[in-house]
């Protein structure tokens, strides 16, 4: 007796329109998810810079880890290279780019150049951390303690209650210390209501959102009228900050 080859089921075909719908919802989500990650990560950053540092140094000594041997009995000291203009007659340094990380082994007497965006280690150099050799520790110190860039604010009063920039001036610097008051003016308005900060460049969203709630105010496109500043946030205060 012959066997039949069993029916294979047929299944209805997928509407164009449903294909579009999911093609939407991946669209939309995607870039929410990407924001929402920045926005975390720049909350945890100004929360605790000190317990990010560390954690941003663990990661950095993991990968380094895997293209050399490291001394494991300590800690190093993270530097990263900001300008190196300033560092290119300095030997260790002779083919740094900005964005290097340096780990500097004090007790094993080693210093690591190493560049993340190519996982690659640049130049391995004896440091002497020490007063008999002076000159060396220097060229190491050069970025061994690399400043916090400052954030840049300007501050504008949008309402006739004198004194709000200058308390809140002392709000922020009082949650950041990089940050940096470059002007404080009143505002071509002054009759704002509600204080908002906008972010100038466009490219510091998730750090404005966390300033917002940590000062009580709200984030805002740039109101016309008002001139745009070379700084990294503008806030416009208004009578809500009284």
């Amino acid at each position: 007796m012959a066997l039949e080859a069993p029916e294979i089921p047929k299944f209805p075909p997928i509407k164009k329109e449903y294909m579009v719908v999911v093609a939407l919802i991946i669209f939309a989500v995607v870039p929410s998810v990407f924001f929402y990650t920045q926005y975390q990560m720049a909350k945890q950053r100004l929360a605790n810079p000190a317990q990010f540092a560390a954690e941003e140094g663990k990661k950095l000594v993991d990968a380094v880890s895997k293209l050399m041997t490291l001394p494991g009995d300590e800690v190093p000291t993270v530097a990263t290279v900001n300008d190196k203009e300033k560092l290119k007659n300095q030997p260790f340094f002779a083919n740094t780019e900005n964005g290097d990380k340096v780990l500097i082994y004090t007790n094993a007497k080693k210093a690591i150049l190493y560049r993340p965006s190519i996982n690659k280690i640049i130049d391995v150099a004896p440091v002497n951390i020490g007063p008999t050799n002076a000159s060396e520790s220097a060229q190491i110190a050069a970025v061994a303690t690399p400043a916090v860039p400052a954030v840049k604010f300007v501050l504008r009063n949008g309402t006739n209650i004198v004194g709000l920039t200058k308390k809140l001036e002392t709000e922020l610097k009082g949650i950041m210390k990089n940050a940096d008051i470059i002007d404080k003016d009143n505002a071509k308005r002054r009759d704002y209501e509600k204080s908002i900060i906008i972010d100038i460049k466009g490219n510091k969203a998730a750090q404005a959102a966390q300033i917002a709630k940590d000062v009580s105010i709200i984030v805002g496109s740039m109101p016309e009228g008002e001139s745009t500043p070379s700084a990294d946030f503008l806030v416009i205060l208004g009578t809500d900050k009284k």
